[in-house]
């Protein structure tokens, strides 16, 4: 069994930070929350956006994984602000996970939602691809760059901790590359940009939009 003890203000904020990077209707119908030997951390992508919001080390932790719903992360947000302090993080068996405070009579079970859940589980293993490619890539700055306004609004809605700065910070590799983003000091996403030759079809923009 595998169980972590974390900042109940810090997890919500990166549940909702999750949230945001899980629309109501993706074609991905679930998140991902990881415990690694070193790091405990939401995954959330809808393939346009992925939202990666971290909780920092976990100290030689058991590995551990569980599948969130949008439910699910709405209400372990609400829980990490109303426990006032610790939040202990239970993964019984790898079935599912138990949140509770450790000073207030607060708790929210979560079963394995696996089973329920219909979708190519392929695609957390593309995020994380990426994700380290990106890291990996020398920046340059293309001469034209076209973004959807709806998806760049995600990260708008980020939750930063008191006292750090809510910027975001970009590295573009190419105009057809995805974007790595950083905001604060436990999040990192990814944007896709615009396909210029397919949005430029319309004939109110063109090819070269307002340019």
């Amino acid at each position: 069994m595998t169980e972590i003890t974390v900042d109940g203000e810090g997890f919500a904020r990166a549940a909702y930070n999750a949230l945001a990077f899980t629309p109501a209707r993706s074609c991905v119908p679930a998140a991902m929350l990881y415990v690694t030997e070193d790091e405990l951390y939401f995954l959330a992508t809808d393939t346009y956006t992925i939202g990666r919001p971290s909780l920092g080390p976990t100290r030689g932790a058991k590995p551990a994984r569980i599948e969130l719903t949008r439910t699910d992360l709405q209400n372990l947000d609400k829980l990490g602000r109303a426990c006032k302090g610790d939040l202990r993080i239970t993964f019984p068996g790898d079935r599912g996970l138990i949140a509770s405070g450790v000073h207030t009579q607060v708790q929210e079970a979560i079963p394995d939602r696996a089973g329920n859940l219909s979708y190519d589980r392929k695609i957390w293993d593309l995020c994380h691809d990426l994700l380290q490619n990106l890291e990996r890539c020398d920046p340059h700055i293309p001469e034209l760059l076209a973004l959807d306004p709806a998806l760049l609004s995600r990260f708008g809605k980020i939750k930063t901790p008191k006292g750090s700065s809510p910027m975001l910070d970009m590295r573009i590799t190419s105009a057809t590359e995805p974007i790595l983003i950083k905001c604060g000091p436990g999040f990192t996403g990814v944007l896709m940009p615009v396909d210029r030759k397919i949005a430029g079809q319309s004939t109110t923009r063109g090819n070269e939009f307002l340019w």
